[in-house]
């Protein structure tokens, strides 16, 4: 694999990648190999059971996404800063198995911005607690932080990353939708709402939520902090319960651990910032 960065990058922050025909059967072997078990089938027919289920551009949509993502993310580990999403991958031309290939990545880096993490955060004490006793959760403590951290962040978050936030959220909503058999004209009636108030909505939670895991980021990067394999371990039990492995192994086949990595990095910082800042 050669990977080559322009140097004095800030924001995308992109790589070309250059796979040797080795590297590309290689890599092909493993999506194929997945795709045996979503399919559910014997590994010696999974390419003929695929054609009998899909086109010509699908197989090569999966392909080359999987492919990308995988050798993306070995490229992005050596190469980029702490990042926010998924990479944008893109081809330089259609792949072809057991050839070379090359393709660029493109990351946005957490944004040179600054968040407050000195001023102590104080929980008022709820009426019914004036004895002293605690009747807010930790739940309830990190909600509270999350959403102060989010309040203390100073300047302007860029506006490539929360149209990249906006998109995600609409993709989400109409996942949504898909889920639970309605169409955008059936959701719509049913909570009396016109299409700008649903808009406005899904603008408002990408925001919030953008706004979140930026001010997260900030405290990781300046508290110095650093994710454990136990913090790993710990986030894929929070993700899913019982389902550990199977999720990091498909996490891994698809080339999309940071997604674990974004969410662990930010549960410690919470959890820092729980512990430094708020005063019970």
């Amino acid at each position: 694999m050669e990977i080559s960065a322009m140097e004095g990058q800030t924001s995308p922050f992109e790589i070309d990648v250059y796979l040797e025909a080795e590297e590309v059967t290689s890599l092909a072997s493993g999506a194929w190999k997945r795709m045996a078990r979503i399919l559910k089938c014997d590994e010696n027919r999974v390419r003929q059971r695929t054609e009998e289920l899909l086109t010509t551009r699908e197989i090569q949509k999966f392909l080359e996404e999987t492919i990308m993502a995988r050798a993306a993310e070995t490229a992005l580990e050596e190469t980029a800063p702490l990042f926010m999403g998924a990479p944008e991958l893109e081809g330089d031309s259609p792949l072809r198995e057991r050839e070379p290939f090359s393709f660029r990545a493109r990351v946005y880096p957490v944004p040179s911005m600054d968040v407050d993490c000195e001023t102590p955060i104080v929980r008022k004490r709820p009426k019914a607690a004036k004895d002293g006793t605690r009747s807010t959760s930790s739940l309830s403590d990190r909600d509270l932080v999350r959403e102060t951290l989010r309040a203390r962040v100073h300047g302007t978050i860029p506006d490539r990353l929360l149209r990249k936030a906006l998109a995600l959220k609409k993709e989400q909503f109409q996942q949504h939708l898909a889920d639970k058999g309605l169409t955008y004209r059936e959701y719509r009636i049913a909570h009396r709402v016109k299409p700008q108030e649903v808009e406005d909505e899904l603008y408002d939670e990408a925001f919030d939520e953008l706004s979140t895991n930026v001010a997260l980021d900030l405290v990781f990067i300046k508290q110095e902090l650093s994710v454990s394999q136990d913090k790993i371990d710990a986030t894929l039990a929070e993700l899913a319960p019982g389902r550990e492995k199977e999720l990091f192994d498909e996490l891994s086949a698809t080339g999309k651990t940071w997604m674990l990595h974004q969410k662990a990095r930010r549960n410690v910082a919470l959890d820092w910032a729980v512990e430094h800042l708020l005063k019970r």
